[in-house]
């Protein structure tokens, strides 16, 4: 695995609860860090439900 790739995979894992706790377990990331990553996640994930949710909406009204 190249050095770019590195980088990138250890940024993926602050999207996701299993690689916070492991860059706050070896030191590489604060728990109020963690914790805004958690929150940032947590606010996507929303998004994109409301966004199924609208298409969804707008998929029943084209059917009537």
């Amino acid at each position: 695995m190249s050095k770019d790739d590195e980088e990138e995979e250890k940024d993926k894992e602050v999207y996701n609860e299993k690689g916070r706790e492991e860059l706050v377990d070896d030191e590489e990331m604060s728990s109020e860090e963690a914790g805004f990553m958690q929150g940032y996640e947590e606010a996507e994930e929303k998004d994109e439900e409301e966004k199924e949710e609208k298409g969804e909406k707008e998929e029943e009204k084209e059917e009537e």
